[in-house]
């Protein structure tokens, strides 16, 4: 998809949007900004074992209601657990059982016109619901093999060993493998979905069907 922005750490493909990060942790912007470390979200709901990973601590702590997240923390649920997390880009994201996903990078800054977003999910299923407003804006999530970018939206993904299944529920969600070298994206619409397998470009998307889609739904939804 053209004029897509590659957020990921140190490849700035944006001139402007490097600037507005360097803006945002300029000095004279007063010394909190680059040294209090801010929160990004809270969790709102939570089903059963869900843990969360900070540098600087020797183990995972539990996740309650009202935890506050920080760009870095990585996140895991037990087999049975259920995750939902809510950002403050108005973003939410719910986590299925068995599933481990780190806050990449995240930076929200209204007053720069800029929000960017990277979702590391090393294994299991997510749903992602987003919606862009500013100008500079991207919001990704990688898996081991695909990395799937969106304007605004609603979507499912499963990382599994070597496959990622992505599904668009809402909007469009454009897909490529995770590994640059490997050419080649679609563009998800409502309903359609793909499999990006290590190593392969995106194959031609395909309607899933209701079973398969609302199974998808099911696993990721927080009673």
């Amino acid at each position: 998809m053209s004029g897509r922005h590659d957020v990921r750490r140190g490849r700035w493909r944006c001139p402007l949007l490097a600037l507005a990060l360097v803006l945002l942790i300029a000095p004279g912007n007063g010394p909190a900004t680059a040294q209090v470390a801010r929160s990004i979200g809270t969790v709102s709901e939570l089903v059963g074992d869900c843990r969360v990973s900070r540098a600087g601590q020797t183990a995972a702590q539990p996740l309650e209601v009202g935890t506050e997240l920080y760009e870095g923390d990585r996140l895991s649920t037990a087999e049975d657990a259920r995750l939902k997390v809510e950002f403050v880009d108005g973003s939410v994201v719910q986590l299925g059982g068995s599933t481990e996903l780190a806050l990449d990078w995240f930076l929200h800054a209204p007053e720069e016109q800029t929000q960017n977003v990277v979702l590391r999910a090393s294994a299991g299923i997510l749903r992602v619901i987003v919606e862009l407003v500013l100008p500079l804006s991207a919001y990704a999530v990688e898996t081991p093999t695909a990395a799937a970018s969106v304007r605004g939206t609603d979507w499912i993904l499963e990382a599994a060993p070597g496959a990622t299944a992505i599904v668009a529920l809402d909007g469009a969600v454009a897909v490529r493998n995770v590994d640059d070298a490997v050419p080649g994206e679609v563009v998800l619409g409502p309903g359609e979905g793909v499999t990006v397998e290590a190593g392969s470009p995106p194959p031609a998307p395909s309607v899933w069907g209701d079973a398969r889609r609302e199974s998808f739904i099911a696993r990721t939804a927080v009673p």
